[in-house]
């Protein structure tokens, strides 16, 4: 079996834990989509490429070559504690990444470019354009303990979410975020 068809069962099985949960799976050859059924959800599909697995949500995507690394990955995007950014410059999409929420505040990782990150004219804002960024998270799965204890010095709300916990959001800026991440 492939790393990419283990990675779509450790997902079945690391779901099959919440069966209540309101989610909907749908499964294709080579394929999965974990579709919440709720208001302001996004799905996650998990891709068998062979030698490593995709995970795609809201245009973001990375590969794992550990099945247990994808299964978890598409558990922690169902949560509260990990969200989907897009970044747009002027109207246009230019990245995209994961943000986790540690006791730093959120952390971003494995961003995907639309703009060349290397080119750095490019990402300088011209005329009356503006940065902005549209946050996308969801709560359909619980922490698998509290979230506090599993990254310490987290603040929560009375509710145990983030504090600015918002399926969806958008802010402004005169500066890309995720350019940032480029290593």
């Amino acid at each position: 079996m492939t790393a990419g068809a283990q990675a779509i069962q450790a997902t079945l099985e690391l779901l099959s834990h919440f069966p209540d949960a309101p989610l909907q799976i749908h499964q294709r050859p080579g394929m999965i989509e974990v579709v919440p059924t709720g208001e302001g959800g996004f799905s996650i599909s998990v891709y068998d490429e062979g030698d490593d697995a995709m995970i795609a949500a809201e245009r973001w995507h990375t590969h794992y070559e550990e099945p247990d690394q994808a299964a978890w990955c598409v558990f922690w995007l169902l949560t509260p504690f990990y969200r989907v950014v897009h970044e747009f410059k002027g109207g246009v999409l230019v990245a995209v990444w994961i943000e986790r929420y540690e006791a730093t505040g959120w952390e971003g990782s494995d961003p995907v470019y639309y703009l060349n990150p290397e080119d750095e004219p490019s990402w300088e804002l011209s005329g009356n354009e503006t940065y902005g960024r549209r946050y996308i998270q969801q709560a359909v799965l619980p922490s698998p303990e509290p979230y506090d204890r599993l990254s310490p010095g987290v603040l929560l709300d009375e509710e145990g979410l983030p504090p600015d916990f918002a399926p969806k959001r958008i802010e402004q800026g005169d500066a890309s975020v995720g350019r940032t991440l480029f290593e």
